[in-house]
């Protein structure tokens, strides 16, 4: 049977079943389209809708149907979240005006309660004539982007709220070190003028070089470096900062890092208090070993006397004999004044700046001042190599010590003669410029549970002791440029290393430019 042809260039009319399926595929294909579509008629009712505009309008076809967008006015909102008028809704001004609109964000509750927000655009729709029969308006869902901006924001404000109002000062500084931003300013500080200014700008010149040094090694290693520095304070009194450097690492990883997040916290109050609890510490030593002191003098000096009274006596012939007992008396009056000199090494108050210091002559002022105290049965074995000189305060040093050689003493305990024994040797590592002092005992050892803590100011395992000792040895140390290690085993012994530099921070190339 030959199929039926028609005239070329004359397409039939469609037939009401044709008109069905093409109906039929348009709705096939709308609510195939990612995004919502209505269909608005000139008078603001709504004519059609696919499936993903009732989804994201929360409403079932014959709701929205029943509906003119004068409806919405009540429900919608702005991208800021006031209430948005039906004037500025695309489609409403498609219908005023004929001409096509740019995308506009607003927010639509639902019934249900929940917001959706999506990004609304209109065009008109026209009759073959050209008439306006009304407008075609689609949106696209945002609302989870919507959710994620929003709690970004919170979060945002939260970080912000809390850098502002935390008493540390948070910086992000560029390779340059230029402030990029700043949680908070000191009182007569503009932030136009200290954003994009160095950070060193604010550091004390005295310690720009060891600044910008520590701040070129976070650049070149990533490490998180952490250090006390002095800069402006309130007021513009110097204050001491403790200054962290935390190297921000943006993708990829392997790129040069950037930017850095400096961290600084005022420890000045907290610098007095340690130095006025050290000079405490100090005396409290002084007044402990105080007999001992006086034994190590009363010895030379009833000697001395001794000496004096037989060489003028009747009894001392003139001569040899009175010349060695002057000579004999003489010896003993050095010993006392060696002993003076080592109390008053011991009694200076340590001052900021550091010299060069030999390590072993602090180690023996040590051992003469608690000889008495520490030797009571117990070994005392000294390796002193030699050694380069260190950077250190000289009467801090010798406090440090003491307090390790005492500590050292106490752990023994009462343990059998034979294991009675204090070690201490001074040994260096080149490869960082430091030079090591190890105490070792052969005492009872510190737990596990303890070994974590021993350091922190006021814990003690003794019955009379102030839990000041390590924590003020620690601190002292590491103003110093310097370390404290800790070793031990439960019914072994403990031993102590104390880590001092003999080098200064090097300053970088024109560490005072700028």
């Amino acid at each position: 049977m030959d199929t039926p042809t028609r005239p070329f260039g004359i397409d039939p009319e469609p037939t009401r079943v044709d008109l069905e399926r093409r109906a039929s595929l348009v709705r096939v294909i709308l609510d195939a389209v990612p995004g919502g579509v209505v269909h608005v008629a000139t008078d603001g009712s709504i004519v059609e809708a696919n499936a993903e505009a009732l989804r994201i309008l929360g409403l079932r076809f014959d709701e929205l149907t029943q509906r003119f967008i004068t409806n919405f006015e009540t429900t919608t909102l702005r991208d800021d979240g006031s209430p948005c008028p039906v004037s500025e809704y695309p489609v409403a001004k498609v219908l005023a005006t004929g001409e096509p609109q740019e995308a506009t964000t607003i927010g639509v509750r639902r019934p249900d309660g929940a917001t959706s927000w999506a990004v609304f655009r209109a065009v008109p729709a026209r009759a073959e004539t050209g008439e306006l029969t009304g407008a075609i308006v689609t949106f696209l869902d945002i609302t989870e982007r919507k959710r994620a901006e929003e709690q970004l924001r919170r979060s945002e404000a939260t970080w912000r709220s809390l850098g502002e109002n935390l008493p540390d000062f948070v910086v992000i500084v560029d390779r340059d070190a230029r402030i990029q931003s700043v949680s908070r300013l000191l009182a007569g500080y503009d932030v136009g003028d200290v954003i994009g200014a160095e950070a060193y700008a604010y550091i004390d010149a005295d310690y720009v070089g060891e600044w910008r040094h520590r701040f070129e090694t976070a650049l070149a290693t990533g490490d998180v470096l952490r250090f006390e520095m002095r800069g402006a304070g309130p007021g513009g009194a110097n204050t001491w900062y403790e200054t962290t450097f935390v190297p921000i690492v943006e993708a990829p990883a392997s790129s040069p890092i950037e930017r850095l997040l400096i961290v600084a916290r005022d420890i000045t109050e907290r610098r007095r208090m340690v130095a006025s609890l050290a000079e405490k510490e100090r005396l409290a030593s002084i007044g402990m070993l105080s007999a001992s002191v006086a034994h190590e003098i009363m010895n030379p000096l009833t000697y001395v006397l001794a000496n004096l009274d037989f060489a003028l006596s009747d009894r001392c012939p003139p001569g040899a004999r009175k010349t060695k007992a002057l000579l004999d008396a003489r010896e003993g009056a050095g010993r006392m004044q060696q002993t003076v000199w080592d109390l008053r090494a011991l009694g200076r108050t340590g001052a900021e700046e550091l010299f060069y210091v030999d390590v072993r002559a602090v180690i023996e002022t040590a051992l003469r001042l608690a000889g008495p105290e520490v030797a009571k049965n117990i070994q005392v074995n000294v390796d002193l190599e030699e050694v380069p000189g260190v950077l250190a305060s000289e009467s801090r040093l010798c406090q440090v010590f003491i307090n390790l050689l005492v500590n050292a003493a106490h752990s023994l305990g009462d343990r059998p003669n034979g294991e009675r024994a204090i070690h201490i040797r001074t040994r260096t590592d080149d490869t960082a410029s430091l030079v090591g002092v190890d105490v070792a005992d052969t005492g009872a050892g510190i737990e596990p549970e303890h070994l974590g803590r021993i350091f922190e100011p006021f814990f003690t395992t003794k019955e009379a002791g102030t839990g000041l000792g390590l924590s003020i040895s620690k601190e002292s140390l590491e103003r110093m440029g310097g370390r404290i290690d800790v070793a031990s085993q439960p019914g072994q012994g403990t031993t102590f290393t104390v880590w001092l530099s003999t080098t200064r921070v090097p300053a970088p190339p024109n560490a005072d430019a700028g």
